[in-house]
């Protein structure tokens, strides 16, 4: 069987089973992103900000932000400087949530880590790092 089939499949595979660890969220993925960002960086965050940091565009992130308002796990402050900007800041129920999705995701990266060992889960985090860059310079347009 061709390699690249097979890699293709066993990706494939660990990517789903991953994702699979985040699907008892009342949010989407891509949402809890925000709200890690603004609940586990120092700082105040803009809507830009967290575009540019979770690289997605202004439009994706209003869409998040409207979301995460309407559900409860944000609200919007305000700038002093400019009364036309304002900050994004988590609830309570946002912190709250972020703290057991943290402990679920750790538990489960640690029974990873112990089933590796920490010398071979170090490599799959360094190769996974090492690939996804190769990838986004792939997508950006470098050939």
């Amino acid at each position: 069987m061709d390699k690249y089939f097979v890699a293709n499949a066993v990706l494939s595979i660990f990517v789903k089973s991953y994702a699979e660890l985040k699907k008892d969220l009342p949010i989407r993925p891509s949402e809890m992103g925000v709200l890690n960002i603004i609940t586990e960086t120092p700082g105040l965050h803009t809507p830009m900000m967290l575009a540019e940091a979770l690289k997605v565009s202004k439009p994706m992130i209003t869409a998040h932000l409207t979301s995460l308002m309407n559900k409860g796990y944000i609200t919007k402050q305000p700038s002093l400087e400019d009364k036309r900007a304002y900050y994004i800041v988590p609830t309570e129920k946002a912190r709250a949530l972020v703290k057991d999705a943290k402990e679920d995701l750790y538990w489960h990266l640690e029974k990873l880590t112990n089933g590796l060992g920490e010398e071979r889960f170090d490599l799959l985090v360094k190769l996974a790092e090492e690939a996804t860059n190769i990838l986004e310079e792939i997508k950006g347009g470098e050939k």
